[in-house]
């Protein structure tokens, strides 16, 4: 089975990026979002996992295996989406380039036909595709390598919505199917949502929660209320978190369904309401 395995690890990466007494356990089938303020947290993991920094204390394995153990070839078991070239004047060449010599991977037949629904032919220039075509096509790359381990990134976020939901519904499905660990970030709350299994949340370079995701959850929004007599107790019993308390306005993250939440604001001293998408400030003010 493959995981991602780290025991109060302290890490100095190459870029200068941290991890601070950092433990969580990843096991496949998997996809997981690491959300925080910026993407420190994030690109030192993917350089933990290709062996570029320090472990200063505490452990980190893959697969079993302490991570040393792949310092040197690490892409036997770990693909990254920042290490997929694209080179090769047209698509099928720059698939054969980039999946050459990897023990495992697709072949370019079986890489071209996953392009089929993302409108990517074969013989297209790779310089003449846009640049989300680029970056879907990087993604297919990276999927047809067959890693058990894959990084991400945020390389959803740079995509349209429709290519967004496509994409992402494909990296949750390798997941699946190959019994792999996908990991990503995102500056959208919603598509971590959407995707990940877990969402681990990160203050400065130090792990401070972790959020189980259900498939029948929705998309947590960010509620403001002005006025008095918002019955806080009870909204926080069916899934209200409090961001700001002042004396005629209530602001929290509400993670429930929104049809419940609505008795609660028809107080005749209630007279304003805003209900927006949440953003990472306020999952990490909540979480």
């Amino acid at each position: 089975m493959s995981s991602v395995v780290l025991n109060d690890l302290t890490f100095e990466a190459k870029s200068g990026d941290q991890l601070e007494e950092v433990s969580f356990g990843l096991m496949a089938p998997k996809m997981v979002a690491l959300c925080s303020e910026n993407n420190g947290p994030a690109m030192a993991v993917e350089q933990l996992l290709m062996g570029e920094g320090k472990i200063i204390e505490g452990s980190a394995q893959v697969n079993g295996e302490d991570i040393s153990t792949f310092r040197r070839h690490p892409e036997r078991v770990i693909a990254s989406f920042d290490r997929v070239p694209l080179k090769g004047k047209t698509v099928e060449k720059a698939i054969a380039h980039a999946t050459k010599h990897m023990k495992g991977a697709l072949d370019v037949k079986q890489t071209l036909q996953m392009l089929v629904s993302l409108g990517i032919k074969y013989d297209q220039k790779v310089a003449a595709l846009s640049d989300g075509q680029q970056q879907e096509l990087r993604i297919i790359i990276l999927l047809a390598l067959r890693r058990p381990v894959v990084f991400l990134g945020d390389a959803l976020d740079y995509l349209s919505d429709s290519a967004r939901s496509t994409i992402g519904n494909l990296v949750k499905d390798y997941a699946t199917k190959t019994n792999s660990v996908v990991i990503f970030t995102s500056h959208d709350v919603s598509t971590m949502m959407r995707f990940a299994s877990t969402i681990y949340y990160f203050s400065s370079n130090r792990l401070t929660s972790a959020r189980g995701i259900n498939a029948n959850d929705g998309v947590d929004c960010t509620v403001t209320v002005i006025g008095t007599g918002f019955p806080i107790d009870v909204a926080i019993k069916i899934g209200a978190h409090m961001l700001e308390e002042a004396e005629n306005q209530t602001r929290f993250l509400y993670s429930g369904n929104i049809q419940a939440l609505l008795p609660l604001l028809e107080q005749s001293t209630i007279t304003d309401i805003r209900i927006e998408d949440s953003s990472v400030d306020d999952e990490l003010m909540a979480y």
